[in-house]
């Protein structure tokens, strides 16, 4: 006993003098001491503004179904409505006011025995009576004492300022202040909301003294928009359960993505969950829980109640049909619908003889596009483009003069590239002169286009001039790039090519081509140099301008 005694004495004499390596006495209690306990008081808690929401990770989405719900807007909403539905339970507070033959103002709360002790009236039992009954039956219990001349309202006071706990798996647990009348999707949207990775969307419970007391699907408001009203007191606790079975769903649905269930779901209920198209014809059931994948190929019209989807399932919805007609497009010079269905298999032959010309209309030019031309000729450009800026990213250079001309030549280059990517490919099928229309099978959504016979050349690239001229009976390529003002600094007088109005494309640079006679409706197309000296990947970028004069018609500069 000594010893401690001692020992005390020592630790107060050390607080009292002070060591260098020893804080403050006075700072080190006050470190320690505890807040001081604030009373809660009944005032409205302000709204949270648009900093206090915790909101979702910024540049992360999720495909999980209902992900979206709480990006802030529910907390940033308070509601204090009238919920006839609820039931009068113990700790509700009842705001009852009379008038006339007396004048009373009071909150009164719902006792242990399930009253309200009405002043001079006496108790009044309203645990388990309906709010929308509720002043119909403190009313009657009044006018037990005062029979004439007293107004009565009782109503549930649904602006009661409550502390609701959110926690489970949800972005943000905490302790948060509301309204009693406040949906359950504020106080969640306040905690952030439902973590989607973790947390359940069908399984969220309120908790009151331990007891569940509310329990709700979100689900029901995402879908159908159905979310049960709920009086909330201060001590409730919101748990979010963890996240339960899911399967992937994409294709041809409104909202594709990761759906979650309890245990089991059937293909039927997961389609309806998703908003399947009503295109849709076939379903594609992958398996995922086995060693081996394995995967069913379902019809929509089969009885898919029956079939059972397990967590970790993959479906993917498809138009999957039996083509018996396809649609075929005509611009241009020509006479008729400018739509024409034909059936399935037929040929460009069968589409002249169902569209009518004009005596203006240039047969030997005509033009077709197909849109899965347009998406190959788009993804060969996107790999040569690739493949160029990979190859000047990597570029070595031996010296320090080198180096800086590799940086300028990447620079340049990667310009190029990003103007190059914008370029959008037309898709044309090129038909050669004396082609026979019986070959060319046709598919859906092709364009024909019948130009309109010309008398003029356009010449466009790398001229001093580039516009269209009057065509001269006689005259050659050289003739048309003189009257253009000739070849620019940039020009190459090695890529010059002509091009018909079929989109048959000629090189027309050297040799007894250069002086050939060009036709109506013809156009001249000048690529622009690459210099050697300063471009180390000059095979590349010729390759990229040819795609792109090819497929898109156009010539891009460097």
């Amino acid at each position: 006993m000594n010893v401690l005694r001692f020992g005390r004495a020592m630790v107060v004499a050390c607080l009292l003098s002070g060591f260098p390596w020893l804080p403050d006495a006075a700072a080190q209690v006050s470190a320690v001491a505890p807040p001081p306990v604030e009373v809660p008081t009944r005032s409205a808690p302000p709204l949270p503004s648009s900093s206090e929401v915790v909101a979702a990770p910024s540049g992360q989405r999720s495909d999980v179904f209902g992900a979206s719900l709480f990006q802030g807007r529910f907390a940033q909403q308070s509601f204090r409505g009238f919920n006839p539905e609820h039931i009068i339970s113990v700790g509700d507070r009842i705001d009852l006011k009379l008038w006339g033959a007396v004048d009373l103002a009071v909150i009164l709360e719902v006792d242990a025995h399930g009253n309200i002790f009405v002043p001079r009236v006496g108790p009044t039992r309203v645990l388990g009576v309906q709010n929308a009954e509720l002043n119909d039956l403190v009313g009657s219990r009044v006018r037990e004492v005062y029979r004439d001349n007293v107004g009565v309202y009782a109503s549930l006071a649904t602006a009661e300022p409550v502390k609701v706990f959110v926690t489970g798996y949800v972005r943000a647990p905490g302790l948060y202040g509301a309204f009693a009348s406040d949906s359950l999707l504020h106080f969640l949207d306040l905690a952030g909301g439902v973590d989607p990775q973790t947390g359940s969307f069908l399984d969220v419970r309120v908790l009151r003294g331990g007891q569940t007391v509310g329990r709700f699907n979100l689900y029901d408001f995402l879908i159908r928009g159905e979310l049960p009203l709920f009086q909330f007191r201060d001590g409730d606790t919101i748990v979010v359960w963890p996240k339960k079975a899911t399967a992937r769903i994409g294709g041809l649905v409104r909202n594709p993505g990761q759906f979650e269930f309890v245990e089991t779901v059937s293909v039927a209920d997961l389609l309806e969950m998703a908003g399947a198209d009503p295109r849709s014809t076939h379903v594609l059931l992958t398996r995922n829980q086995t060693s081996e994948r394995e995967a069913e190929y379902l019809s929509v019209d089969a009885d898919l109640d029956a079939v059972t989807v397990v967590s970790g399932d993959e479906l993917e919805v498809f138009a999957d049909r039996q083509v018996a007609t396809i649609v075929a497009r005509v611009e241009g010079e020509f006479s008729g619908l400018g739509q024409v269905t034909l059936p399935y298999g037929s040929t460009l032959a069968d589409l002249l003889e169902r569209v009518g010309t004009t005596e203006r209309s240039d047969m030997d030019g005509l033009q077709l596009y197909r849109k899965s031309i347009a998406e190959r000729q788009k993804q060969v450009l996107d790999e040569m483009l690739h493949k160029l800026e990979q190859a000047v990213l990597n570029a070595r250079s031996g010296t320090r003069e080198e180096a800086e001309l590799r940086a300028r030549e990447a620079e340049l280059v990667l310009r190029f590239v990003e103007r190059a990517r914008a370029i959008e490919p037309q898709g044309r099928l090129v038909l050669h002169a004396g082609f026979d229309p019986r070959t060319v099978d046709l598919q859906d959504g092709d364009v024909l286009r019948i130009p309109r016979k010309v008398n003029t050349v356009a010449v466009q690239g790398e001229v001093f001039f580039p516009t269209s001229f009057v065509h001269r009976e006689g005259q050659g390529v050289a003739y048309y790039l003189e009257q253009a003002g000739g070849l620019t600094q940039s020009g190459d007088a090695n890529r010059i090519f002509l091009v018909r109005p079929s989109g048959e494309m000629r090189e027309a640079s050297q040799g007894w081509f250069a002086r050939a006679e060009v036709q109506p409706g013809d156009e001249l197309i000048v690529l622009p140099k690459v210099d050697t000296k300063n471009f180390q990947l000059t095979k590349d970028m010729v390759q990229v301008l040819y795609q792109i004069a090819l497929s898109a018609g156009v010539v891009l500069s460097i």
